[in-house]
């Protein structure tokens, strides 16, 4: 069951996309742009703190770029280096509804990472994630899905794993009480 349940945020954001069916026009917050992953300075190799940091802010580029590929072999492909195999095909599962719905991801998350926990090939990421710049875009319309963006305080626990030689992120763990509480 745990593996199931490894891509239950993403799951839940696509769920909240799709699950809107009127598109109103509105005052909305500008696409932002691509957060890009933290890279080795000046021939520097990176820690295993920030090894998992840039892993777990590749996975939200990646979970994007997968809502947005229309296509379950490339999502597959994009999501490989960030995800365990056996999360990718419920992501992708969730990406199918997006694009059912003629959608494609939206701006961006941003992160805002509380604290990195190291325990050998684990590490415990607590994020007060703001998701209410990443929603989705009628692909035929070309109209952002206003009610398609998620909440700006989302506490949340991201488990990361060292597997294959590299860190993947394996659950997600949204926590009920708000960030900073």
């Amino acid at each position: 069951m745990p593996r199931r349940a490894l891509s239950a945020l993403p799951l839940i954001l696509a769920l909240a996309v799709t699950g809107c069916a009127a598109q109103h026009t509105v005052g909305l917050p500008a696409k932002s742009r691509q957060q890009t992953a933290p890279t080795a300075l000046s021939g520097q190799t990176l820690t295993a703190r920030q090894q998992v940091i840039a892993a777990y802010t590749g996975y939200w580029q990646a979970f994007a770029a997968t809502m947005s590929s229309q296509s379950a072999a490339r999502a597959r492909a994009i999501m490989a280096p960030y995800e365990p195999a056996s999360a990718i095909a419920q992501t992708i599962k969730a990406d199918q509804r997006v694009w059912a719905a003629h959608e494609t991801a939206y701006g961006s998350a941003a992160l805002h990472i509380l604290n990195v926990r190291m325990a050998g090939n684990r590490a415990l990421v607590h994020d007060c994630l703001d998701l209410s710049h990443f929603g989705a875009q009628n692909t035929r319309t070309g109209r952002v899905v206003p009610e398609s963006f998620g909440l700006p305080h989302l506490n949340v626990y991201i488990t990361v794993i060292r597997a294959g030689g590299r860190w993947l992120v394996a659950n997600m763990q949204p926590v009920e009480v708000p960030c900073g509480s």
